[in-house]
């Protein structure tokens, strides 16, 4: 398993980690502190409850002295211990009964200038210093303090509590306890937490690492399939189940591979389309350029008459007549795909526009032709005039040559809403159903009705269609094979204020 440090599984782990201790580190010191806190009131509770005990029995009155008891300074004193090697009381430590945490340390009880108010009399009215003098100065104002000191190695809690009698403060007693026992149970707890924090740390970085790798799997899984998609193949798709993140991840990229696909076939399509526009491009250029050279050549090789000359020019004049139209057509379908463009709209009366284009359409055809029946409106289409002339002349020189000079051509004309459908119908030869769909194509060709013969590059339909979606209409052919064909054009028609 690859675990390099700038891998998203190492930084997850990492994370991870890192999150894990700082909690684990936290919640210790915050165990250890609320363990401290809870030790130090425990011995905080005893010394107050100590303390409690003196000052009861220092308020009972003292017991009746007996007839054959010793004098009070000949009896020995509660606070001391059996007399020393010279004869003298030994004082000892005063002691809980059963024991505690005052046993280790004597309590004082001093009065306001540190002289002893209680103990043996060899210790009395003698000066001790407090155990803690800024506690004792605080304790003399009547207030009850709880510190801690440092003798020789071994903390000291003192609690020092104010002495009054008859309401008036005559002193200060400080008790004290050994923190030793809580220090040394803190000290085992923060050695299981250095032990323990570093474990758990080990246990969950290689938890989470293995975790992580379960997790990533499927991003290892979808990159491993996407480097094996190659663009000669886009069919391929990247695996998806479940409900998970990475299933949505892995359903976005099939759809991103979808539309590449969809685009990759639209771009073959497109260059394939380009590759026969060129072709056929060459095509039609070519053949009136060799028509002129083949005429001009003989011309010039031949030592011919007046009239072979003019024959020859005027060979040469109309195939560059059909050149340069050839050109024009083609220039006006390159701009219509490079800059589409909305062309200027203008009201045209349409009976106007269809008469005109009937006399060009005849006059391009140069010999006798169909009969063409316009209709008696008075409508108007919204436009620019001279390239909707070159529509509905295209569309009427092309119905006139598929149609014998016994047949006919009826235009109609009709308006729908705001829209003006105008139908062009011929009796012709009509064309099959396989050819239809391709009819709008660049230089397509019927070979049964659309020969070099007749004159025709296969521009002319794609022309027309190029005119009416710049005027934001469209333009749709049906026919039948022996009746005839019906060219549907639907423009937008004039506005009126």
């Amino acid at each position: 398993m690859n675990f390099s440090l700038r891998s998203v599984r190492a930084k997850l782990t990492l994370w991870n980690v890192g999150i894990l201790a700082l909690t684990l580190i936290v919640l210790g010191f915050a165990f250890r502190l609320r363990m401290e806190y809870t030790g130090l009131a425990e011995v905080d509770r005893t010394l107050a409850g100590a303390a409690h005990s003196m000052r009861e029995m220092e308020s009972r009155p003292p017991p009746p002295r007996e007839a054959n008891s010793p004098p009070e300074a000949h009896r020995p004193s509660e606070a001391s211990g059996p007399p020393d090697q010279r004869g003298e009381p030994r004082s000892e430590p005063r002691h809980r009964p059963g024991g505690g945490p005052l046993s280790a340390f004597q309590p004082r009880f001093l009065d306001l200038k540190g002289v002893t108010l209680f103990g043996p009399p060899d210790e009395r009215r003698q000066k001790l210093p407090p155990w803690d003098p800024a506690a004792f100065a605080q304790a003399a104002t009547g207030r009850e303090v709880s510190s801690t000191i440092i003798t020789g190695t071994a903390p000291l809690r003192v609690l020092s509590v104010p002495v009054r009698r008859d309401g008036k403060i005559l002193g200060v007693a400080q008790l004290t306890s050994s923190l030793a026992p809580l220090e040394l149970e803190l000290g085992r707890l923060t050695r299981t937490l250095l032990t323990l924090i570093p474990l758990a740390l080990l246990i969950a970085g290689l938890g989470g690492a293995f975790l992580t790798d379960r997790a990533l799997r499927p991003v290892r899984e979808l990159g491993q399939a996407a480097g094996r998609i190659e663009a000669s193949d886009l069919s391929r798709r990247l695996p998806s189940s479940g409900g998970d993140e990475f299933a949505a991840l892995a359903a976005t990229f099939n759809g991103m591979l979808s539309r590449l696909e969809s685009a990759f076939h639209s771009l073959e399509a497109a260059y394939e389309q380009q590759r026969q526009f060129t072709a056929d491009a060459s095509h039609e250029l070519r053949t009136p350029l060799t028509i002129i050279k083949a005429n001009t050549s003989l011309a010039l090789l031949n030592g011919g008459t007046s009239a072979d000359y003019r024959c020859a020019l005027e060979a040469a004049d109309a195939g560059a007549d059909r050149t340069i139209r050839l050109i024009q057509d083609l220039l006006l379908l390159a701009r219509a795909d490079s800059e589409p463009e909305q062309m200027p709209r203008a009201g045209v009366p349409l009976g106007m526009l269809l008469s005109q284009a009937v006399e060009a359409a005849r006059a391009a055809r140069k010999q006798p032709s169909a009969p063409v029946h316009l209709p008696a409106t008075d409508l108007s289409v919204s436009g620019d005039e001279d390239s909707l002339r070159r529509l509905f002349s295209n569309l009427l020189e092309n119905a006139l040559r598929h149609t014998p000079p016994s047949g006919t051509v009826t235009v109609s004309a009709e308006r729908q809403g705001a829209v003006i459908v105008v139908r062009i119908a011929d009796s012709g030869e009509g064309i099959a159903p396989a050819h239809l769909p391709r009819l709008f194509d660049r230089f397509y060709r019927v070979d049964s009705a659309r020969s070099g013969a007749t004159g025709g590059t296969g521009l002319g339909l794609a022309i027309c269609r190029s005119i009416a979606e710049a005027h934001g209409g469209t333009v749709t052919l049906e026919s039948v094979v022996g009746t005839g064909t019906t060219v549907t054009v639907a423009l937008d028609a004039e506005e009126k204020e």
